[in-house]
C-alpha cells in the first residue's frame, strides 16, 4: 500500500520538476547568452544566484521583473 502512495506522489512531482528545470535552464540561458549587452556582469551574477537558489520562484521573479 505504501509503494502505491509513493508512486502517486512521484507521478505528481515529476512534471513539477520538469517545469522547474526547464524554467531554470531558460532563465540562465537568457541571462548569460541572449541579453549579453543589456546587463552588467554583477547584475548577471545576482540573477544567476536568485534563479538557482529559489528553485521555482527565482525564475518566475526573473521573468516578471527583469526580462523585457
Amino acid at each position: 500500500m505504501a509503494f502505491a502512495e509513493a508512486k502517486d506522489v512521484l507521478l505528481l512531482l515529476i512534471p513539477l520538476l520538469a517545469i522547474q528545470l526547464g524554467l531554470q535552464a531558460f532563465c540562465l540561458l537568457d541571462i548569460w547568452k541572449f541579453n549579453r549587452r543589456k546587463r552588467d556582469r554583477q547584475d548577471r551574477w545576482v540573477w544567476t544566484i536568485v534563479v538557482l537558489i529559489f528553485s521555482l520562484l527565482g525564475p518566475l521573479f526573473y521573468l516578471v521583473f527583469e526580462r523585457k
